[in-house]
C-alpha cells in the first residue's frame, strides 16, 4: 500500500504547482479565456479599472503614456514598443513577449519595468489577467 500512497501524494502535489507568471493562455472555465474579445476586455477591465482621469484616459492620458479608453486601446497597445522595457506592450500571439502582462501580473521588474498596473492596492483578478492573456494568445485581434 505504501507505494500507492506515495504515488497519490505525488499526483496531488503536481496539481498544485505554481501558475506560470507569463505564458500560454490559462484555462478560465467554460472557454471564457479562449473567446474573450478586446471589446469585452475594454468594457469589463480597461474602462472601469484603468481608463480613469488619474491614469489611462484622455488624449494624451494625464499620467500614463497609453490611453485604455474604449476604441483606443488596440491602437495604443498592439505592436507598440514599451517605454519602460525592451518589448512591445502587446505582441500578438506571444503573451511572454507582451509587457502588458508583466504589468498586470506585477512581475514587470523581471523585464526591467516599473510599477505594477493597476496599483498593487487594486490588482486585477486572476480571471481578468487570464482574459487579457487569452486575447493576446489569440493574436490580439481588434474585436
Amino acid at each position: 500500500m505504501r507505494p500507492l500512497s506515495v504515488l497519490a501524494a505525488a499526483a496531488l502535489s503536481a496539481g498544485c504547482l505554481a501558475e506560470p507568471k507569463v505564458g500560454p493562455a490559462q484555462p478560465g472555465g467554460a472557454g471564457s479565456v479562449a473567446t474573450t474579445t478586446l471589446s469585452s476586455i475594454e468594457t469589463n477591465i480597461f474602462v472601469p479599472k484603468c481608463a480613469t482621469s488619474a491614469c489611462h484616459a484622455g488624449s494624451p492620458p494625464a499620467n500614463a503614456p497609453v490611453s485604455l479608453e474604449a476604441g483606443r486601446a488596440w491602437l495604443e497597445l498592439v505592436g507598440v514598443p514599451s517605454t519602460q522595457a525592451p518589448m512591445s506592450l502587446v505582441e500578438p500571439s506571444n503573451p511572454a513577449a507582451s509587457y502588458l502582462l508583466y504589468k498586470v501580473r506585477g512581475t514587470q521588474g523581471l523585464v526591467g519595468g516599473l510599477s505594477p498596473m493597476p496599483p498593487a492596492s487594486e490588482p486585477l483578478s486572476d480571471g481578468e489577467v487570464q482574459a487579457i492573456e487569452g486575447w493576446i494568445a489569440r493574436g490580439a485581434p481588434n474585436d
